[in-house]
């Protein structure tokens, strides 16, 4: 017998309903919002009647329209015994770089306004990280409910301006109370332990504006002439003309600058040698 999964309409647009199984949906008082989302979940007109509605499940792989239980049912079916043997071989390493170029596939729709390629891109960057969470799994090391337990603790703990008690009026004061929450958390109140979580594997100019981002709100005076854009691909030229790799050059400099300038060795950005 198939399993009948039974909510209210007040609690059906927040739930996470898996379309493999038939739905109840009971006290529905918005008939033709809730026909509408039920036709985006199963695919098919969904009719209420009585204040009710019941939509049938389907676990086929050949249906109109997938659901979050579909996605974890075809992967799990990929990686498990008798799956596709590509899939089976992958490692969190191996996989690595497919995160980073989901995420830049992702931020150049984002910025040519191309709102199918943003869905593609972000259904893109949602495997990745089941993909993850599958490997992990399988590995013992963790899986998607513990990812989905932390991610949600986040999102509460540090929203303390919702949540909690702190106040926040504009973004500013939100991000400040972010951050106040996130060092907590962290145990990083210093500016060096906060330097220390900025990765290497950044692009090399965005952990630059980052890492001098948080030296110049420690103290250090950019006391350099204001440079335009022209300038900096000029620089970028000079620098390539002269043999430099720049990518791992760029972070072993600005890796240095933190170093220096935490020794108390300058205080201005003109003394670095």
């Amino acid at each position: 017998m198939k399993s009948v999964f039974t909510v209210t309409e007040k609690d059906l647009y927040d739930a996470l309903i898996d379309t493999r199984y038939d739905l109840h949906v009971t006290d529905i008082a918005d008939v033709s919002r809730a026909e509408a989302y039920l036709k985006k979940l199963y695919g098919k007109d969904v009719k209420v009647a009585g204040g009710e509605a019941y939509a049938e499940g389907s676990d086929s792989l050949f249906k109109p329209r997938y659901s979050d239980g579909d996605l974890i049912h075809v992967m799990r079916r990929l990686t498990g015994e008798g799956g596709c043997p590509w899939d089976r071989a992958q490692t969190h390493e191996s996989i690595r770089k497919n995160a980073i170029e989901e995420a830049y596939e992702l931020c150049d729709a984002i910025d040519a306004g191309d709102v199918d390629g943003m869905r593609e891109e972000t259904g893109d960057i949602l495997l990745q990280a089941l993909f993850h969470c599958d490997m992990a799994e399988r590995a013992g090391e963790f899986d998607r409910l513990d990812v989905v337990d932390e991610l949600v603790r986040k999102l509460v703990t540090r929203h303390t301006h919702i949540f909690g008690e702190d106040k926040a009026d504009n973004e500013a004061e939100a991000l400040d109370r972010w951050e106040e929450a996130k060092a907590k958390e962290k145990h990083s109140e210093t500016l060096e332990s906060k330097l220390a979580r900025i990765p290497d594997t950044f692009p090399a100019l965005l952990k630059t504006q980052k890492t001098v981002k948080k030296l110049k709100e420690a103290g250090l005076e950019l006391d350099v002439p204001e440079a335009d854009v022209k300038d900096v691909l000029i620089a970028a030229c000079g620098a390539l003309k002269s043999g430099a790799d720049l990518e791992p050059d760029l972070i072993k400099e600005v890796n240095a600058l933190s170093s220096v300038f935490f020794s108390g060795k300058i205080k201005k950005l003109s003394e670095l040698k």
